[in-house]
């Protein structure tokens, strides 16, 4: 990172002033956007020498025309085959700070594209310029504290998670369906395209250093053909970060690389390559799945925030550090279906017998289910024997806890409900009372009593996962993430 990328990036995520050129009512998300995250809009100007206004919003001729000394983000829209005779009209006229360069159809596209991404990167390279850029063929940053936003209905509630992807779409699905499924919420993102100027590794370099952020979520895809070096400086970066790191591949196979040269024309890594990085830095290697990314994130969200409420730093946040799991649940054949997919994903689940069982026999001489583990309790669910043979069974060197749980429509009556919900609580507090994770799975139909249900267990912070083996891969990323930085660690002594 050179010395005054933090600055730039500072200008790139709560910039004093913008400009939009050329503005068209094409570009309206751009300007809802703005709106929804409040967005002082008298410091937005729109350029554009054909129109008096747009969506109400005043537009000037030429951004000489704009009352500002300077501008701190400047978005570029407009054709490529227009693009050069632009950025070089608007760097005369003003100076910019940062820019968003949002023209697609360059080095993704043809030879002609590459031919004019070339002469951009000069441009953007001269000295007496200083303008640094994301893009081009990019969606552009979304930043709550700077109440930015490229389009509407990104959440405006500031949060401790930070973006860097390589895909406009799939960040701001992200983004959306995260907020959505569990509540997560963002401090900034950004959406770099082509990466001809400002790099993953700078992004990654100065959200490390950022105080509203304590996760990181990355989507890559290559590295810029501009920009030799930044594979090892890449690798560098990771192998130095504090903070966790959620990094997704798009180009770990030959036939993905084929496809990413016509997304953003970048030069992806083999797969051997990669396959190092990995293991010689503390990242987490997201499948290259979405529903991955987001279920990864929130129970790092989850872990993160329940370390914090007892007055620890990030960095003296503890790991999970084995992998027995205890199933609790009503059913014989899915505790034989969930124990197989513990098992396949590399969750031990220990099978109880000697001493522990004794114990858990002494206090449940069970007739119907089972005490082996799974726990499979049928009917006691309500009764303080159920917390007790939990407790015991949580007690016998358990590292993960997960409970099956469902929201009955409205069949029990309401000291039963009001119990079991209480023996959750308490089981969800002993658990995490001995430094282990504690989860609900809870199925996920489109009922009123199922919604009801998962949003009182999510306003109480609950950690609520629709399937085992979503909750046990999201599990085994934050064990691995530890071994990581203990192994690491010790590397360094």
């Amino acid at each position: 990172m050179t010395t005054n990328t933090s600055n730039y990036l500072d200008f790139l995520f709560k910039p004093r002033t913008v400009a939009i050129y050329k503005a068209s009512e094409k570009l309206g998300y751009f300007f809802v956007g703005f709106k929804e995250q409040k967005f002082n809009t008298d410091k937005l100007y729109l350029i554009n020498p054909e129109k008096e206004e747009i969506n109400g919003l005043k537009c000037y001729k030429s951004l000489k025309e704009v009352p500002e000394e300077e501008i701190d983000l400047l978005i570029l829209a407009v054709g490529r085959d227009k693009i050069l005779e632009s950025l070089k009209m608007v760097i005369e006229q003003k100076k910019i700070n940062t820019m968003h360069i949002f023209t697609a159809g360059l080095g993704e596209s043809d030879n002609l594209g590459k031919q004019i991404e070339q002469k951009l990167v000069e441009l953007l390279n001269d000295d007496d310029n200083h303008i640094r850029a994301i893009g081009p063929n990019c969606m552009g940053v979304y930043s709550p504290n700077g109440h930015l936003a490229y389009e509407p209905f990104l959440p405006t509630k500031p949060g401790n998670i930070a973006f860097v992807f390589q895909s406009g779409d799939l960040h701001s699905q992200t983004i959306r369906i995260g907020t959505s499924r569990y509540n997560l919420s963002y401090s900034k993102g950004a959406s770099v395209g082509n990466c001809i100027d400002l790099q993953i590794s700078e992004f990654l370099q100065y959200y490390d250093n950022d105080n509203d952020t304590e996760i990181i979520g990355v989507y890559f895809e290559g590295f810029s053909k501009y920009h030799p070096n930044e594979g090892r400086r890449l690798f560098q970066t990771l192998k130095n970060l504090k903070k966790p790191v959620l990094f997704m591949n798009g180009g770990k196979t030959e036939r993905s690389q084929t496809a990413i040269l016509t997304h953003t024309g970048s030069i992806g890594s083999n797969k051997r390559i990669w396959n190092a990085i990995v293991k010689q830095t503390p990242i987490v290697d997201v499948p290259t799945s979405m529903d991955d990314m987001i279920d990864y994130l929130y129970l790092f969200k989850s872990y993160i925030e329940r370390f914090k409420k007892l007055g620890r730093s990030l960095k003296n946040i503890q790991y999970p550090t084995g992998k027995n799991s205890l199933l609790i649940l009503w059913s014989g054949g899915f505790g034989i279906i969930h124990t197989n997919i513990l098992t396949e994903l590399g969750l031990n689940v220990p099978y109880f017998e000697g001493e522990t069982m004794n114990k858990l026999r002494k206090i449940y001489p069970i007739k119907i289910g089972s005490l082996k583990n799974p726990l499979d309790m049928p009917w006691i669910s309500s009764s303080q024997t159920y917390y007790e043979v939990a407790k015991i069974a949580i007690s016998a060197n358990i590292d993960l806890v997960l409970i099956e749980t469902d929201s009955w429509g409205d069949e029990f009556e309401e000291d039963h409900r009001s119990d079991y919900y209480n023996n959750l609580l308490r089981i969800r507090d002993y658990t995490e009372s001995l430094g282990k994770v504690f989860m609900l799975i809870l199925p996920h139909y489109p009922t009123k009593s199922n919604q009801r249900y998962r949003n009182k267990l999510f306003n109480d912070k609950f950690i609520v996962y629709p399937s085992v083996r979503r909750a046990a891969k999201s599990f085994l990323a934050l064990y691995e993430y530890g071994k990581k930085k203990i192994d690491i660690n010790q590397r360094s002594i």
